[in-house]
């Protein structure tokens, strides 16, 4: 099985997003979820050329929960992403369990004894997975070997 570690923020959304967002409420007064569709539309490239399966690693995995081996979402804004995504047939095949907010050991914790070809984790911050880099699609700009925490200069997933 290969696996695509998922990040929301920073990954399917930028700064620009979140300003286009208060945008277009400023003239429609209709708030949509913060996601870029156009950043969903690349997900969708990189899981229909790899048949991978999404597995959560987001903090947005708290709003939900898996049962019966499917991800139920527990807030409307995550019922807005499931939605979002099974728009362009994708699923949330899995999330990581929580352990401390540690991504990484998150990562390991889900790895273990599961039977896993290949995996990528798609994220903006790399200072959370630092020995799993080199499966790391990194979504943010990096100046001086560190990331720039600020959203406006998170390129999201392109």
């Amino acid at each position: 099985m290969k696996i695509i570690f998922l990040d929301i923020d920073g990954v399917l959304n930028t700064g620009k997003t979140f300003m286009d967002i208060y945008e277009e409420y400023q003239k429609t007064k209709q708030r949509r979820i913060e996601i870029d569709l156009e950043r969903v539309g690349y997900l969708k490239e990189i899981v229909d050329k790899t048949n991978a399966y999404i597995v959560l690693s987001s903090t947005w995995r708290l709003k939900g929960q898996m049962v019966d081996g499917k991800f139920v979402p527990c807030s409307p804004k995550m019922q807005k992403l499931v939605t979002l995504l099974a728009e362009y047939n994708l699923t949330i095949y899995d999330i990581t369990p929580f352990i401390d907010g540690d991504r990484e050991k998150e990562i390991y914790a889900y790895l273990e004894g599961r039977n896993v070809e290949s995996f990528i984790i798609i994220d903006d911050e790399p200072s959370l997975i630092k020995s799993l880099c080199p499966y790391l699609i990194k979504t943010s700009t990096i100046k001086n070997d560190e990331m720039l925490i600020d959203m406006d200069d998170t390129t999201g997933l392109c």
